[in-house]
């Protein structure tokens, strides 16, 4: 298989035309379809549907184009290592973020350290992916996840840089709240609406695990994947949530909000 039909793959997917695509690539929209034609062989499935709106992966294509990132990932490392000298290292990482942690807050001292040390390599970060952020690193869609502790993954490698306690967050005015010390009884916010980050997420799997364990069920209001809003959404009243302490008293520095540290568990 050469890359650069799957090169040519992604750039049509990321346009939703070929015609697009055809232009951004400086090739020939005829030649274009025909490696596509010849990628659909390869694989002995559809990969791209082709409608009056646009063109849009299939299932199959969708799969295709998570590999096929990864694989034009790869090989740009590879010419970047290979060109590079150890003294002075390029090319490009991406270091995944997990919403609802602290290093969402915490990332720009390490990037500056990282600018410094290594001026020649762009660094992408990314708070929320497609996949979950441990299966992007295996994938190789990024290459290093600052995350909560998933437990053990074959084939990845982790060290635990910090462990922190989980506090509940809510506004004033929340039913229960004035209620609230510098401590909380899990059972007693059991009743509360949350926002939390998608169920696939450590930190949910957690809070569901915790509730099970005394009998009741997370009901959960917001699915929010962006911490960047979060603080206004609980502010709001849209739910309390629960994060670590460094997280909450950067999110929560200009805020009322109370923080309690969950016990009992």
């Amino acid at each position: 298989m050469e890359t650069r039909r799957l090169q040519y793959f992604v750039a049509i997917v990321d346009a939703e035309s070929i015609t697009r695509a055809a232009e951004i690539l400086l090739v020939a929209q005829p030649a274009l379809s025909q490696h596509m034609t010849a990628l659909e062989a390869e694989f002995r499935e559809k990969l791209l549907v082709r409608s009056r709106k646009g063109v849009y992966p299939t299932p199959a294509g969708q799969s295709v184009y998570r590999y096929a990132r990864a694989i034009l990932r790869l090989e740009e490392a590879a010419r970047n290592d290979i060109a590079s000298s150890a003294d002075n290292p390029a090319g490009q990482v991406s270091i995944g973020l997990a919403p609802y942690s602290q290093f969402s807050y915490t990332i720009l001292p390490i990037l500056r350290m990282i600018r410094q040390r290594y001026p020649g390599i762009l660094i992408r970060t990314m708070e929320t992916l497609n996949v979950v952020h441990s299966h992007a690193i295996r994938i190789g869609q990024i290459d290093a996840g600052l995350i909560y502790q998933p437990g053990h993954i074959e084939g990845i490698l982790f060290e635990t840089i910090s462990t922190e306690e989980l506090y509940l967050v809510a506004a004033p005015g929340t039913t229960g709240s004035s209620g609230f010390g510098d401590e909380v009884q899990l059972s007693s916010v059991a009743d509360l609406w949350f926002i939390m980050p998608r169920d696939e997420h450590t930190l949910r799997r957690r809070m569901d695990a915790a509730m099970f364990g005394i009998g009741r069920e997370l009901n959960v209001a917001v699915e929010l994947e962006h911490t960047q809003p979060l603080a206004r959404a609980v502010m709001l009243g849209l739910g309390v949530t629960v994060l670590p302490l460094t997280a909450a008293q950067t999110l929560f520095s200009d805020t009322d909000a109370t923080v309690s540290r969950i016990i009992e568990p």
